[in-house]
């Protein structure tokens, strides 16, 4: 038979002393001793000297446990005098200490109200702050987190000193009847289904640790803000791996009976293996966990459970919150639906969740989990459904990446990050995250030439039609496209309709481009080009016709192959040269590349060499530096030419192997290398150097010709040495 030992449970001067001192003598038999009461009042005094000294409740408690397991393994009933008013400082004893022997926690529940607790407290000696009387009685009265047998009490007897001039006939006549009363609670409890987190402890950090990481994942000081906060609660931040550092935040949180990094660390393995670490939705059934065998030995839980305590119960709760986890804003589509019945359908095919008709277990259980434990605010508006926190990233992230989303919505005029801006912006709202009025880190000088708001209506820019065109991307379907007369065009331009695959969208200096494959019939592989979203729009999906997602892939294969050699998105018109710039045969892609070599001005390579990824760095062969330089190089930049003579304008060679449509007419090769000027001399292929020439006679033409064309400024202007135009420095 399990010793049962007593908690007494009460605000300062509620008559706990007056309670233990008449219930020890009735706790044992004639001639025997009585319960021993252990009070944290005497151990204060013994520890620091003096009952009024607040010392750290470390000292105290490990005194107090000591003494308890001390009289546990004698077999001596305990009665332990202390407020006990909040739910951690009671779980630690009843269900997180280990004891020697078996034991049935009784509770002593003094039912004081608090203007009686104030006045006692007036009288006394040792008088507590009414402050922290007033916030242990409001601790005490709370719903959700006030004593029950669920706290691992085989019984809670109810007091009313004030109500009694004798407490010991009332004292008797509770004990009389505990027999039967734990016995009729205890059968009422055979039929429920017991689980590895059927006592409330385990259940409680449970649902903590799910609240902890959906809010911070990692725990993790990751950026700048994240670490602000969490050193906010815990600074130093804790070492050592996940469950260390969720042990350490939930013990500072919660209290330290959750703060079992061992069982935490179980805690983790379960909630992986039961799909709460995706934020994919998972649809496979919440699987129980195993019951210790501390606890099947019959030696840790002697009291009622918590409603969650009961297998089927936990299985349909779990299965909601993972599903509010990995879909937090999940609501109807309709206006004015009913959500708890779209919660129902959203979950009704994973074993275990709620039935049809089950609304009213489903509203009952959102506000006894969801509220209580922070998982949902207790003044939401749930038409908007139960936010759970950010689960994939914290606040803080989330902030950067509206930034982000808000950046290419403006500067670069993304249609579709435009939708996906007033979207997060909604919902970030709905979270309690708001972005408004936060000064971007990260910005963009550059922005798009193209104003989505003043396209044409039936455009590819506009912010509506850009999602057809992404649809047909995503379902690999050929679509027919109407590029506007009258537009920006090249030499090698197509007009009129276009029957395409379209690959991807990708923003390119000044806008948005599609790359998309021509569908060229008898042909398996068409020619890649790409053209900005204004001057395109959709006409029709084409009938419908799709290809296989191998085939799809295949096409992006070799646009990327594309984009890497070609340092641009200009892929000429010739489908024999892009096959094979874009084949896999190394050999085949070397014999159709074309090397562009000049030399540069020491000023102009000054820059260039800094460029490393602007065009495949495989393919970039930069001079070796000149005797007395003291430019710094990396040892695994391509400096592999020979310099020329220490005397020359141009001493540094550069090497540039390219596609051919690249050397031909690639106006992002000829922005770049054009804007040095005199910096560079073109040595190959001669026909980019007559070009380079020709170019600068007509410009000298449109322009005026000699100085007496020049007004006194622009005299002024050629006279002075060290001008050029793109601002680059000349030494």
């Amino acid at each position: 038979m399990a010793l049962r030992c007593h908690l007494l449970i009460g605000q300062p001067a509620s008559g706990k002393t007056t309670l233990a001192n008449a219930l020890a003598p009735l706790l044992t038999g004639p001639g025997d001793p009585p319960a021993q009461v252990l009070s944290t009042d005497v151990i204060r005094a013994e520890v620091f000297g003096d009952a009024a000294v607040q010392g750290p409740w470390t000292d105290i408690q490990q005194r107090l446990h000591q003494r308890i397991q001390e009289a546990v393994a004698a077999g001596t009933p305990v009665i332990v005098d202390a407020t006990h008013a909040r739910r951690p400082w009671r779980l630690a004893i009843t269900q997180a200490l280990p004891l020697p022997a078996s034991v049935e926690w009784i509770g002593w529940w003094l039912y004081t109200d608090l203007p009686t607790s104030l006045e006692w407290n007036g009288r006394r000696e040792r008088a507590v702050p009414v402050p922290v009387i007033q916030e242990m009685a409001a601790a005490l009265a709370d719903p959700y987190f006030g004593p029950c047998r669920a706290e691992g009490f085989a019984a809670i007897c109810a007091v009313v000193p004030t109500h009694h001039d004798d407490l010991t006939p009332v004292l008797q006549a509770e004990l009389a009847g505990l027999d039967r009363r734990i016995r009729s609670a205890t059968n009422r409890e055979r039929k429920l289904q017991r689980h590895g987190y059927s006592r409330l402890l385990d259940l409680e950090r449970l649902l903590y640790l799910i609240k902890l990481l959906s809010t911070w994942p990692d725990l993790a000081a990751t950026d700048p803000a994240n670490a602000e906060e969490l050193e906010a609660i815990l600074s130093p931040l804790p070492e050592g791996d996940l469950a260390d550092r969720a042990a350490a935040f939930l013990g500072r949180i919660h209290g330290a009976c959750y703060a079992d990094a061992a069982a935490i660390r179980a805690d983790l393995a379960w909630l992986e293996a039961n799909g709460f670490c995706s934020a994919v939705p998972s649809a496979a059934p919440i699987q129980l966990a195993p019951i210790p065998t501390a606890q099947r030995a019959g030696g840790a839980i002697h009291g009622g459970l918590p409603p969650m305590g009961d297998g089927p119960v936990f299985l349909r709760v779990m299965t909601l919150l993972r599903h509010l986890l990995q879909v937090p804003f999940d609501r109807p589509a309709e206006r004015g639906a009913n959500l708890h019945q779209h919660l129902i359908a959203a979950t009704e095919t994973i074993p275990g969740a709620y039935l049809p008709g089950e609304t009213a277990s489903l509203r009952k259980d959102l506000e006894k989990i969801l509220t209580p434990y922070g998982f949902r605010n207790r003044n939401d508006n749930v038409r908007h459904g139960y936010c759970l926190g950010t689960a994939v990233l914290s606040p803080a992230r989330l902030r950067e990446v509206h930034n982000v989303v808000q950046q290419a919505a403006g500067r670069l005029a993304d249609p579709s990050a435009q939708d996906l801006l007033a979207e997060l912006d909604e919902r970030l709202g709905w979270a309690g995250i708001s972005a408004d009025g936060l000064p971007p880190v990260r910005s963009y000088a550059r922005h798009a030439v193209v104003d989505a708001a003043l396209v044409r209506r039936d455009s590819l820019a506009a912010p509506r039609r850009a999602e057809a065109i992404e649809a047909a991307i995503v379902e690999h379907r050929r679509v027919l496209l109407q590029r506007y007369p009258g537009v920006g065009s090249f030499a090698d331009s197509p007009a009129g309709e276009l029957r395409v695959w379209p690959l991807q969208l990708i923003f390119h200096n000044v806008g948005w481009y599609l790359l998309y494959e021509e569908d060229q019939v008898g042909h398996g592989q068409g020619l890649i080009r790409s053209e900005r979203l204004d001057r395109l729009a959709l006409r029709s999906g084409d009938g419908g016709f799709r290809r296989s997602s191998e085939e799809h892939s295949a096409a992006l294969g070799r646009l990327e192959r594309l984009l890497h050699q070609s340092g641009g998105i200009y892929f000429g018109a010739d489908l024999e040269q892009q096959l094979a710039i874009a084949s896999p045969s190394a050999q085949r892609r070397s014999q159709a590349l074309i090397t562009l070599r000049f030399c540069c001005a020491p000023w102009a390579f000054a820059f260039i060499r800094e460029g490393l990824q602007r065009y495949p760095i495989e393919h970039i062969r930069f001079s070796k530096p000149l005797p007395g330089d003291s430019w710094w190089q990396h040892p695994k930049a391509p400096h592999l030419l020979e310099p020329g003579p220490t005397d020359s304008s141009h001493p540094y060679p550069v090497e540039l192997d390219l596609p051919p449509w690249t050397v031909a007419a690639d106006i992002d090769l000829r922005s770049w290398l054009f804007a040095f000027g005199g910096g560079i001399r073109i040595e190959r292929p001669d026909a980019l150097r007559q070009e380079l020439l020709q170019r600068c006679r007509e410009a000298i033409g449109a322009n005026g010709d000699g100085p007496a064309d020049q007004s006194p400024e622009a005299q002024q202007i050629s006279g002075n040495r060290r001008f050029f135009p793109s601002r680059l420095r000349r030494d």
